[in-house]
């Protein structure tokens, strides 16, 4: 009998243990909830997304209150902390705009954020983006942002991807492209294609990169030799 009452107490704090340790904090899943509430959904809110064979999926419809918000479709947590580690709502139908007193910001252990292919209504990006500062990847390609990319987003120095390419409406300044090469040292993807850069083509790049697409209008001057030559390089468009 002894035996079996201690080997359930054993089970029950286990129980409870992992079961901490899984659940992400309520304001978390508040800030989730709450800028999920701020857009509308449309599957067809991106037309890009069909002609790269993406279908779209709107994660954020099922999203509610009475789930542990690590449950919710496109969202991952920490194992250990709970803290929302990732949000993938890539192809979601989300239609509205991210303003900077969204409550996106407030989930500042992302590392991972997708959310290409959607229709933000040629809103600005947000310069709140720059505080993310754990994010080794940065997608809000093809989402329909207009206006100048904010310098904020040279200050995400861990990041190992970024896809900014978009439909034609947003703008990247000289001083700002350099800034971001600069700052970015961990870069190993960088997307900007179809973005206005009024410059020429810099020299410090990271010696990380693989992949630069940079097929924007503006661009001007000579690739320089010494990108060829960088370690891991593999594609450039």
């Amino acid at each position: 009998m002894g035996i079996s009452v201690v080997f359930l107490i054993f089970f029950l704090c286990q129980l409870s243990f992992s079961s901490s340790i899984f659940l992400c904090p309520k304001h978390q899943s508040i800030s989730l909830i709450k800028f999920k509430e701020t857009f509308t959904t449309n599957p067809y809110a991106s037309s890009k997304r069909y002609f790269r064979g993406q279908k779209p999926y709107p994660k954020t419809s099922s999203w509610n209150m009475s789930r542990d918000c690590c449950s919710l479709d496109g969202v991952i947590c920490d194992d250990m902390t709970g803290h929302v580690i990732e949000l993938d709502l890539g192809s979601s139908g989300l239609v509205g705009t991210i303003d900077s007193n969204s409550s996106l910001f407030q989930l500042s252990h992302l590392q991972r954020l997708d959310l290409s292919f959607n229709n933000f209504s040629n809103s600005h990006i947000s310069p709140e983006f720059g505080k993310f500062s754990s994010l080794t990847h940065l997608d809000l390609s093809d989402s329909y942002f207009s206006g100048q990319i904010p310098s904020e987003i040279s200050h995400l120095s861990k990041l190992h991807s970024l896809s900014l390419s978009g439909t034609g409406s947003l703008r990247l300044v000289a001083h700002d492209f350099k800034l971001l090469l600069q700052n970015l040292t961990q870069l190993r993807e960088l997307d900007l294609d179809f973005i206005n850069i009024s410059s020429t083509i810099p020299l410090n790049f990271s010696s990380h990169l693989t992949t630069l697409r940079l097929s924007g209008r503006g661009l001007y001057g000579v690739i320089p030799e010494s990108i060829f030559h960088l370690p891991n390089w593999k594609h450039l468009t």
